[in-house]
């Protein structure tokens, strides 16, 4: 439906005016700019654990606004793709092989990282899909978006909403 793509279109420029989007140059690795956003974060979030005074219980941290308590292992960023990054995997190993001298004291790539790409992909890559749930609006057919609700944070996402901060 033309109208349907066309309202996409907007929703995302709108998006890209207002700062929430980031598009990658034309004919560059986008895959390279999602992983080095997240990784970003999650330097950012360990630096802030690191530095900000730790309450009693070491493996929490208060990060949220309404001062919930989310796991320190959850803090940090992620990629929210269906995308298993196969070409950015395969560039990294290939550089590992290429360069061997550079992880010889356990640092798996030039960025200095301790996990391969491969490795953190496991742990910050989030799936997800859109459910039809019977749901319409203005005439059309909502889908509602889900993310993988096996992986950790969505998990614990999930049972902030169904718990509140009673966990």
């Amino acid at each position: 439906d033309a109208k349907m793509v066309t309202d996409e279109v907007d929703e995302l420029r709108s998006l890209r005016e207002q700062g929430f989007l980031v598009a990658c140059p034309p004919g560059d690795d986008d895959d390279a700019y999602s992983i080095a956003l997240a990784r970003r974060e999650e330097d950012r979030q360990k630096h802030k654990a690191t530095t900000t005074a730790h309450h009693e219980d070491d493996a929490m941290m208060d990060d949220d606004e309404d001062g919930g308590l989310i796991p320190e292992s959850l803090l940090g960023g992620f990629v929210l793709s269906n995308d298993f990054f196969h070409d950015a995997v395969r560039r990294e190993e290939q550089a590992r092989k290429d360069h061997h001298q550079f992880y010889s004291a356990g640092v798996s790539s030039l960025s200095g990282r301790k996990s391969s790409l491969r490795e953190w992909l496991k742990q910050n890559r989030i799936s997800y899909s859109f459910a039809n749930v019977g749901q319409i609006f203005q005439g059309q057919v909502e889908m509602e978006f889900l993310p993988n609700p096996r992986h950790p944070l969505i998990e614990c996402i999930e049972a902030r909403h169904r718990f509140g901060d009673d966990l």
